[in-house]
Order: structure tokens, then sequence, then C-alpha cells
């Protein structure tokens, strides 16, 4: 039995994303390095070498094989570390993502309108990240391979799924804040009467 999620849950899957096991990936942005960007370091590497040439004149006149040596080097240095430099920004920015628990990712990926399901895990296989479970009265087999805030998922036991039956698909950990998402329509229906 599905039920639509109400404003306030939403505010409170987005207040602790750790709790949210989720895909962030699509809305993490991979470096993407644009011709400009990649031209500055040789471009500066460049010029240095010929500002070098510029004002030693004498320097460049008696040892001309080393200039060009040391230039050639320097330009080829600048144009290799390219790559590297990239990765590191990546690096770093996938290990902000994680340090926060992917928080502005599940922000740009959580729906509007989201519904909650109940499902009882039949089994999983952790080294698969996989698991089958009974979801609407029908047996499924779920995956989980690339989601994040992973927590573990115990057979014979409830999983609160949050999705939008297109894109996301969320599952949610068992704790206190997040126990209105395990409760029945019905009994968090009457809490809300009393």
């Amino acid at each position: 039995m599905s039920r639509i999620i109400t404003p306030e849950e939403r505010k409170i899957l987005l207040d602790n994303p750790e709790l949210v096991m989720f895909d962030p990936y699509d809305a993490i942005k991979v470096h993407i390095c644009s011709l400009g960007k990649a031209l500055i370091l040789p471009a500066l590497t460049g010029i240095l070498v010929f500002l070098w040439g510029y004002l030693c004149p004498e320097y460049i006149n008696a040892h001309p094989r080393i200039f060009a040596g040391i230039g050639c080097a320097a330009l080829v240095f600048a144009s290799g570390a390219l790559p590297l430099l990239y990765l590191a920004a990546d690096d770093r920015d996938f290990k902000k993502a994680k340090e926060e628990h992917y928080a502005r990712q599940l922000r740009m990926l959580l729906p509007e309108d989201l519904e909650c399901m109940i499902a009882r895990v039949q089994w999983v296989v952790v080294q698969k990240a996989e698991g089958g479970w009974i979801l609407d009265g029908k047996e499924e087999m779920f995956g989980y391979c690339s989601y994040v805030n992973y927590f573990s998922i115990e057979p014979d036991s409830d999983l609160a799924v949050v999705t939008d039956h297109e894109k996301f698909w969320a599952f949610i950990r068992r704790d206190a804040k997040t126990e209105c998402f395990y409760s029945s329509p019905t009994s968090s229906a009457a809490n809300i009467l009393e």
C-alpha cells in the first residue's frame, strides 16, 4: 500500500540525507574540461618561456639548445599536468559530496511528488547489492549497487521505499526521525486527528 509523502516528510529527508540511501550520480557533475581552460596552463608556460628569452637575450644566444630544451620540456610538462589537475578536482568534488552525505545531490534529485511504500524484504545478497522483496503484493527483485549512504538491509524486515515511479528510488533507514515513513497511512492519520 502506497501513500503520498507530505511536505513535512520531504523536509525530513532533505534535513537528514544520511538516512536516505539513493543513487546520486545523475546529479553529480563530472568535471568537463573546456578548451579555453585547458589552454591556460600551456599558454602561461609559453609566455614565461618567451619572457625569459626577452629578458635574457645574451644567455639565450650563448645557450640556444638549453633554452629550447627547457622551453619544450616546460610546455610538455604543463600540458601533461592538465589531466592530473582535473582528476584532483573531480576527487575533491566526490569527497566533499561524501562528507555531506550527498545532501546537495538529494536536494537536486528529490521530486516534489513522491510516494512511500513499505516493502517486506525476503532476502538480501550483500556482495551483489541485490535482494528480493514483496512490494504491493508482488514479489520482485531490487538492487542498490550504485546507492550511497549505505545501511544494512536485513531479511524479514520492513523497508520504506520512496519513489516517483520514474527516475527516483530511495530506501529510508529506520530511525526516530524517519519513523513516520514506516507507519501505516491510517495510523498517521489517527495521530494527526489526536
